[in-house]
């Protein structure tokens, strides 16, 4: 158009459609603009892959619970490939198996004596295991430690299982150490027990003691009172081999209940958090009660639902891998039951029996319930406080391009939000890593990344404070109110100034006329 020309219709018109555009494309962009949260990763080695374990606090941060809109980015802000290290590992394989145990004096120095001149001596197989070089002096009845025979198992160590003389009544504390040589020992947990109670007409079992995936040819337990100690009869153990251990439980901190009713009480749980174990703090000593403890699910769900997943924690698939949930009979809509359990708190002469921790199968809970079979004071005057775990989630991702590299991901829920097919989403570990076989360990060097540490909302600032685990802020009303008002009143200027050139053409061809 020449200097000094009025418009044309059709200049006019294009004039206008370009502005449309651009208000559309402001508008939508505004409307499904997401905020993006951002950690540094931090290499070591020098790759090219390089395998990230992920904090639980992720959890508070990303808008999905299944992690689907994950982002690892280099410098340039473009996505490099990843993919989830467990998904596509080879299955474990489990063993059960009676082990031989030895009952072994105590040293003055406190440890098995295994010298050429002790009482008890053993002589090494060809196969690794152990026999007896001598017979002991003293009974079995009346060790003060016994020495387990765990080298014939291969894989982590995932429980002992004690079988006690049927006489046996009490409560038994003891330590567990490990090792692979006889010489050099180092410990397994803390203080443990075995228990067998009978209170109120019912009989108290625990035998059974978590032993954290160690691995180790031996064992020693040591009772810490050796003038109390359990006639041993057998123990088995139960090993897992996986191609990709398990990552430890990472603990919450106490959580105090919701809101209780006649016969149950709620606990909210860290937003996406996937529940793999339980261990249940009763308030109140000698308190014993059958509970029933099922996950309640969130009323709208802000994800879609995720695909079957065989449970991440190794114990409840090897407990429950033959147990299907029954429906709840409470009816209560969105209401899952778990499992059923004797929870106690009760004083004796060698300490406090407590209730063991409870495997769960790592699903995502807004609440787990805890449902009594009677009143709910069966829990005792003061409700119990829970503490949850979880095994945090591994990723693998190829350092491509120049660092530093980072993790993004969304803090608010996307729309049709899909868990496959947008770019940058998780590989498959097979196209991320060409000829990986699922039954290999990954080869890759370790990242570790910070996450930010976001204000905390003030509804759920009580339940951040006791799992110790940031929540993410929830959009602020303002300034979504701010942004849509923005955009209104650039719509309001942009049809002015269309108005303002369909009218000056109006004039223009009147004057013409």
């Amino acid at each position: 158009m020449k200097q000094g020309a009025k418009p044309s219709r059709h200049e006019v018109r294009g004039v206008c459609v370009r502005l449309a555009v651009a208000l559309a494309t402001a508008w939508f962009g505004a409307a499904w603009a997401q905020p993006a949260t951002t950690g540094p990763i931090a290499l070591q080695g020098n790759g090219p892959y390089h395998q990230l374990t992920l904090p639980l606090g992720i959890y508070a941060h990303a808008a999905h619970g299944d992690l689907r809109d994950l982002r690892v980015r280099n410098t340039a802000g473009t996505a490099v490939p990843y993919a989830w290290l467990r998904n596509e590992a080879a299955a474990p394989r489990f063993t059960s198996k009676d082990v031989p145990i030895f009952a072994l004096p105590a040293s003055a120095a406190g440890a098995a004596d295994t010298s050429e001149d002790a009482s008890l001596n053993f002589r090494v197989r060809p196969d690794g295991s152990l026999a007896l070089a001598r017979k002991p002096a003293r009974k079995q009845a009346e060790a003060a430690q016994w020495l387990i025979d765990a080298s014939q198992l291969k894989g982590s160590l995932l429980q002992a299982r004690f079988e006690v003389a049927p006489d046996a009544r009490g409560l038994f504390a003891f330590r567990l150490e490990a090792s692979d040589d006889l010489r050099h020992w180092r410990p397994v947990g803390g203080e443990e027990q075995l228990v067998r109670l009978a209170h109120g007409g019912q009989t108290i079992e625990r035998l059974a003691v978590e032993l954290g995936n160690v691995q180790a040819r031996f064992l020693r337990l040591r009772w810490s009172d050796p003038q109390n100690g359990a006639p041993l009869v057998s123990v088995a153990i139960d090993s897992v081999q996986e191609v990709e251990p398990v990552a430890p439980l990472e603990w919450s901190g106490a959580l105090r209940p919701e809101r209780c009713g006649a016969d149950h009480c709620d606990y909210a749980l860290p937003r996406g958090l996937p529940v793999e174990s339980l261990r249940i703090d009763l308030a109140d000593v000698n308190t014993l009660a059958q509970v029933g403890i099922s996950g309640l699910l969130a009323a709208v769900p802000t994800v879609a639902a995720e695909p079957a997943r065989v449970p991440r924690n190794p114990l409840y698939a090897l407990r429950h891998q033959q147990r299907r949930p029954a429906p709840s009979s409470s009816g209560t809509p969105g209401e899952v039951p778990l499992l059923d359990a004797v929870v106690y708190r009760l004083a004796q002469a060698g300490g406090e029996a407590r209730s063991p921790l409870l495997a769960l199968d790592g699903t995502s809970y807004s609440h787990l319930r805890l449902r009594t079979s009677g009143p709910v004071s069966l829990l005792g005057a003061t409700p119990p406080t829970i503490s949850v775990g979880a095994a945090p989630r591994t990723l693998v991702f190829l350092a491509q391009g120049a660092a530093p590299f980072s993790l993004v991901w969304s803090a608010v829920p996307e729309k049709n939000a899909v868990q496959g097919g947008a770019p940058g989403a998780a590989l498959t570990l097979a196209t991320l890593m060409p000829g990986y076989t699922a039954n290999k360990p990954v080869a890759a060097d370790q990242a570790s990344v910070t996450l930010p540490t976001p204000p905390v909302a003030a509804v759920d600032a009580a339940v951040a404070a006791a799992v110790q685990l940031p929540v993410p802020t929830q959009p602020d009303p303002s300034r979504k109110w701010w942004l849509w008002g923005a955009l209104g009143v650039g719509l309001l200027l942009l049809a002015g100034m269309a108005w303002s050139l369909f009218a000056s053409l109006r004039k223009d061809r009147a004057a013409a006329d």
